[in-house]
């Protein structure tokens, strides 16, 4: 196994650790989630939907009426337990799975992955390895974190981000090993034999989590309007790729 695999990215013990530490239906990550739902949820197709590293399941189960068969793959125990016991629909299988393990019997239509790119050591190989699993017309959808967002201009102009493109402490803490910006994350899907069908962004944060925790939710849903407009500001970048 070389030191790029993208098997190396991540084990289960530290998924089940970052599970306990960092919860996305909890505090303004679950505020962030209610945004990359509405975001993604314009661009589904076809009859199934597989989910990789589909946490406690609230995309999951949310977008579940749109398809016949869903499928949510998370490799923390932890998260899946939550899953089946809070987020659990008749059409949604949930399995504990890192996703080099995983062998889907049939392809998707539609594929999701929210913030899952930027734990992967090697992002190439792993959007490489989706693309026996998407159908021929199907589309695969990723949201990651934006490297250039503006909470983290506004902190670099204050002096305490010196490098968009450096690991942070949280970043280092959540398991992340790539921060992303809209070219970056354009090209990797590129080079890896993918076709651009839209590069978005998600919510203009200008504060961090704790400090937005508590606005009242009518503005901030001002901001993820605002947002739509101003893509490369946003907290988040959507990408939806086709074969």
């Amino acid at each position: 196994m070389t030191k790029n695999d993208a098997t190396k990215h991540i084990s289960l013990s530290e998924l089940n650790d970052i599970a306990l530490n960092f919860s996305e239906d909890e505090g303004f990550e679950k505020v962030l989630m209610k945004y990359k739902i509405s975001a993604i949820s314009g661009f589904c197709i076809g009859d199934s939907m597989l989910d990789i590293g589909c946490g406690v399941g609230a995309l999951t189960k949310t977008l579940a009426p749109k398809f016949k068969y869903v499928v949510g793959i998370d490799g923390s125990d932890i998260k899946i337990l939550k899953a089946k016991r809070y987020n659990a629909a008749q059409n949604i299988s949930y399995v504990c799975t890192l996703f080099e393990n995983y062998a889907p019997v049939n392809p998707f239509d539609f594929i999701v992955s929210t913030n899952v790119l930027e734990h992967v050591d090697d992002a190439a190989a792993f959007l490489k390895r989706l693309k026996s699993w998407l159908t021929p017309k199907g589309l695969l959808v990723m949201t990651v974190p934006n490297a250039l967002g503006l909470h983290k201009r506004i902190g670099k102009a204050m002096g305490l981000i010196h490098d968009f493109y450096d690991l942070t402490n949280a970043d280092i803490q959540k398991g992340h090993k790539l921060v992303y910006d809209r070219e970056r994350l354009k090209n990797v899907f590129i080079n890896s034999g993918y076709q651009i069908n839209h590069v978005g962004g998600i919510l203009l944060k200008p504060l961090s989590h704790k400090q937005m925790e508590s606005w009242d939710p009518k503005i901030v849903d001002g901001l993820y309007e605002v947002g739509k407009e101003l893509p490369e500001y946003c907290s988040s970048l959507i990408i939806v790729a086709s074969l």
